[in-house]
């Protein structure tokens, strides 16, 4: 412990009891109470900024006179269901976004660049998904992997064409519309990051920015698309802060392409990213024909 951190307990006249090092903070014990004295992140002007916003889902940090770190209560994380925390947090972004939401004017520089970006993205999908195809066809006899991947192939192809096209879609959509929205997103969602106890704490603001609402939403549901439906998750978020048809149709396209799972010699590892991937991409079918966008004409993995 070096001398600017005894400073800091002297002058909050602390009495430490004991005290111990967790990665780069320190946690400290005093006779009533457990504080916290971290790193300084530089996060005050969006503390700042999130309170005039009227959001104060974080933890407030003393006054340390110094810049090198924070001190704040230690806050014990007392959640017990994983599944609720993961509901609270959805509830806790969307206030976040609702809260700090502003219109900018189109840059249609940047939609053309996010357009080509995702379109990339797609047509690599689409290419590498149809050579490994043309590959497993001529094999006389296919591993556990290889079947699972050409008995499902048709799902894949769906959600490609369904990105491309619901890509296009909104690429026409954004291309008509003045101004878009923004808002402060945590850009670094994590179960780990929300603490509930008396309260909700929503820590590690690092790399909060400004930008496109569903950033956190994508991030957050290919995190934990296994703990929660996404029509759930949908139906909390949207409880507090509805997307605009922009929103979710881009959102529509960044979750329906799939990853590449490129075969290796380790067949037990191959099928269980395959499975992986075929259970994610069902779960954003689901979503997609809950909400009317397409005819139920793809095949399910059950």
């Amino acid at each position: 412990m070096n001398n600017e951190i005894r400073s800091i307990i002297k002058n909050h006249n602390l009495h430490p009891i004991s005290y111990r090092k967790m990665k780069k903070a320190y946690i400290i014990d005093t006779k009533d109470e457990r504080y916290v004295l971290k790193p300084n992140t530089n996060n005050y002007d969006i503390y700042k900024y999130l309170l005039s916003r009227g959001f104060d889902y974080f933890p407030h940090n003393f006054n340390t006179k110094t810049g090198n770190y924070d001190l704040s209560r230690f806050i014990e994380d007392n959640s017990l269901n994983n599944s609720q925390k993961l509901n609270d947090l959805i509830g806790i972004v969307a206030t976040l976004h609702k809260k700090t939401s502003y219109m900018r004017e189109v840059d249609l520089d940047e939609v053309k660049e996010l357009y080509e970006k995702l379109s990339n993205k797609i047509n690599e999908s689409i290419k590498y998904y149809s050579n490994l195809n043309d590959y497993i066809d001529t094999l006389l006899f296919y591993s556990p992997s290889e079947y699972l991947l050409i008995r499902n192939i048709s799902l894949i192809y769906f959600m490609l064409e369904f990105s491309k096209r619901k890509l296009s879609d909104w690429y026409q959509m954004i291309r008509e519309e003045k101004s878009i929205r923004n808002s402060l997103i945590h850009n670094n969602l994590e179960l780990d990051h929300l603490l509930i106890n008396n309260g909700y704490y929503l820590i590690s603001w690092d790399n909060a920015l400004f930008s496109y609402p569903i950033d956190d939403l994508y991030h957050l549901y290919r995190n934990y698309y296994d703990k929660i439906e996404l029509n759930d998750l949908f139906k909390t978020y949207q409880g507090v802060n509805t997307l605009n048809n922009y929103e979710f149709d881009l959102l529509l396209v960044e979750l329906s392409i799939p990853e590449i799972i490129e075969l290796t010699n380790d067949n037990y590892l191959d099928t269980k990213r395959i499975n992986k991937m075929l259970f994610y991409l069902n779960k954003v079918y689901k979503l997609i024909k809950n909400h009317s966008y397409i005819e139920t004409n793809a095949n399910e993995v059950h």
